[in-house]
C-alpha cells in the first residue's frame, strides 16, 4: 500500500503579509567561485529583493577569510543601493562561517520588531573551515538567537563539495527553512 500526502500552509495575501527584516549572509569563500554558486546567489538575491515591499528591510554581510558588513539593514526605498551591493559580491579566501553568523545576527537585532518576520538567511555551499567551524560549535550559538526572535534559514548552492547536512542542521536549529537552488 502506498499513501501520498500533500500539505500546504495557508496562503497569505500581499496585504496580510507582515513586514520582513532580512539579513543575507553570503559565503564569499573560494569554494563559491563558480557560476552555479556566487553567480546564482547574485541572481537569486536580485529576484528576491524585487519581490519585497515598502516597510521591509535588507542587510547584507559576507564571510570568507574575514567577515564584512556590506550593507547595513536598509529600507526598500533604497532598492538601487541594495541591488548595487548584491552586484559587487565576489568569491575568494577561506570560510569563517561562525564569525559571519555572529555578524549577521548582530545586524538582524538592529531591525528586530516583535510581530514582524526577523530572519537571517545564509547562502552557501555549507563549507566552514576557519574559526569555530564544527557543526556542534555553530549549532550551539544559534539556539539562543532563535529564542530572541530571529530565525535562520539556509539556501544551498553548487555541486561538488556541497555540505547539505550542515545547511539543513543550521536551518533546523534556527527554526527556519532549508532550500537548495540549482538553477
Amino acid at each position: 500500500v502506498l499513501l501520498r500526502v500533500g500539505v500546504q500552509g495557508r496562503e497569505v495575501s500581499e496585504a496580510e503579509r507582515k513586514p520582513v527584516h532580512l539579513v543575507f549572509l553570503v559565503d564569499t569563500s573560494g569554494s563559491m567561485q563558480s557560476p552555479d554558486k556566487i553567480g546564482l546567489v547574485r541572481q537569486s538575491l536580485h529576484m528576491l529583493v524585487n519581490q519585497l515591499k515598502d516597510g521591509d528591510t535588507v542587510g547584507l554581510a559576507t564571510y570568507a577569510g574575514h567577515v564584512s558588513e556590506v550593507l547595513a539593514p536598509t529600507g526598500l526605498s533604497h532598492r538601487a543601493a541594495i541591488h548595487d551591493a548584491i552586484e559587487r559580491l565576489s568569491a575568494r579566501g577561506g570560510t569563517a562561517m561562525s564569525d559571519g553568523m555572529e555578524t549577521a545576527y548582530k545586524m538582524a537585532y538592529k531591525t528586530l520588531k516583535p510581530g514582524h518576520v526577523n530572519r537571517v538567511i545564509v547562502l552557501s555551499d555549507g563549507d566552514a573551515n576557519i574559526g569555530a567551524s564544527s557543526h556542534g560549535d555553530i549549532l550551539k550559538r544559534i539556539g539562543h538567537y532563535t529564542l530572541e526572535g530571529v530565525t535562520l534559514s539556509t539556501i544551498g548552492f553548487g555541486m561538488g563539495n556541497y555540505k547539505d547536512t550542515t545547511m539543513e542542521q543550521l536551518a533546523n536549529k534556527g527554526n527556519g527553512n532549508y532550500y537548495y537552488i540549482d538553477s
